[in-house]
């Protein structure tokens, strides 16, 4: 490709993003464009992986609060915290601060803002890549959640979570019941425990052809933390509309006819977040499951032996998980399909149950990316109630 050529290109994508300048801007350079406060913040897990976080408290024009109602924002599998902010005008995340919340917004280990760690070099030490969603609920989630608490001076947040962000919660709570004491409500969107009939394609697909392990095998430990693709998703979207609502539709959502499609390419120029392959391997175990669980990830009976002291991966026992818990399903979401959601609602103690709808046409993104953010009115509403007065609400589960 000679050099006029790529002057070209570059000019073209200049000229694609003049009118959608969010595209080319980062999280806090977003926050600073539509007149939020933005602070970028780190915590240090107890297994050392560094986690960068987003605070936005209030408007620039707003005077502080020091009472300030906390919410703390979890994104799911291969996104980072772009994904609350990028849905204009209707952004759940400036929703949220607009309705007078100090909101903080997390990424979990391994997403290209959280690539940091004590000692390892995610490029250069495989090992920094040793981990699944159940490391993020053992050692992320008792990181962020005090982290917030002490820098705001608040006893308890509104935890909000979306798909994987919801099942690290869960997770923890199966084994920690006592941390629910640091929350007034948990609001789980598109909650996930199985995953037993995920009706995606690409993951039956992989039950054919282990990319995966092939990727494991050949020293590739992460998948798809790269921070320069978002700008090529970006540019795939603006010259190929159909076929970027083609993609999202295969890979999340029955339909894309409920989201922002307009909004796009400017949301995917914030994707994909990525993860580690270790944890993609576990999503697909979990898909093979035969019975209803929800397990840690399996190394082998030998390997098993020697992380978990037995020859069978732990199961975490959702019949125990203490709440408030609010869910919200969505009837044409191929991720957390609303059979598999049937079940969480069976296993999670009724009393920890305090809110459901089931009823929303939402593929797995509407709940981030919607076209009609209107049921966001819905999770401030009982954000309200249970901050205002949840040690009055909600008596504990056993």
């Amino acid at each position: 490709m000679n050099q006029k050529l790529l002057l070209i290109l570059f000019l073209f994508q200049l000229i694609l993003a003049e009118d959608k300048p969010d595209a080319k801007r980062n999280f806090t350079e977003v926050c600073t464009a539509h007149g939020y406060l933005v602070e970028v913040h780190t915590v240090t897990t107890a297994d050392n992986y560094i986690l960068t976080l987003f605070r936005v408290p209030r408007k620039a024009n707003q005077p502080a609060n020091p009472n300030q109602r906390v919410a703390f924002l979890q994104h799911g599998l291969l996104d980072c915290a772009d994904t609350w902010i990028m849905d204009l005008p209707n952004s759940p995340g400036f929703q949220m601060v607009d309705a007078g919340y100090d909101v903080w917004f997390g990424n979990s280990r391994g997403n290209y803002h959280s690539l940091g760690h004590t000692t390892l070099d995610p490029w250069k030490n495989l090992t920094y890549w040793n981990f699944t969603w159940q490391h993020m609920a053992d050692y992320d989630i008792p990181a962020v959640i005090p982290y917030v608490l002490q820098t705001t001076g608040q006893q308890k947040l509104t935890y909000i979570g979306h798909s994987q962000g919801t099942i690290q919660m869960f997770a923890h709570l199966a084994a920690n019941p006592s941390f629910i004491q640091n929350i007034n409500l948990f609001i789980a969107l598109a909650p996930i425990g199985t995953v037993r009939y995920l009706k995606i394609d690409y993951f039956r697909l992989l039950k054919r052809i282990p990319l995966f392990e092939i990727m494991q095998k050949h020293g590739a430990g992460a998948f798809l933390p790269y921070d320069k693709a978002p700008g090529l998703n970006y540019d795939f979207c603006e010259l190929f509309a159909g076929a970027c609502d083609d993609v999202i539709m295969l890979l999340t959502d029955l339909t894309t006819g409920n989201d922002n499609t307009e909004m796009f390419p400017t949301i995917l120029a914030h994707e994909a977040g990525g993860t580690s392959v270790y944890n993609m391997m576990h999503w697909q175990q979990m898909t093979n499951y035969l019975v209803y669980k929800v397990q840690k990830y399996d190394y082998g009976q030998a390997e098993n032996l020697v992380v978990y002291g037995q020859k069978e991966a732990p199961v975490y026992n959702f019949a125990k998980i203490p709440g408030p818990i609010a869910l919200f399903f969505g009837t044409d979401d191929r991720l957390a399909d609303p059979t598999d959601g049937a079940w969480l609602r069976g296993i999670l103690p009724a009393k920890s149950i305090v809110y459901q709808e089931e009823t929303l046409d939402f593929g797995h993104l509407t709940f981030v990316w919607g076209k009609n953010m209107s049921y966001w009115d819905t999770v401030i509403g009982l954000a309200n109630q249970y901050s205002s007065s949840s040690e009055n609400l909600f008596l504990q589960a056993d």
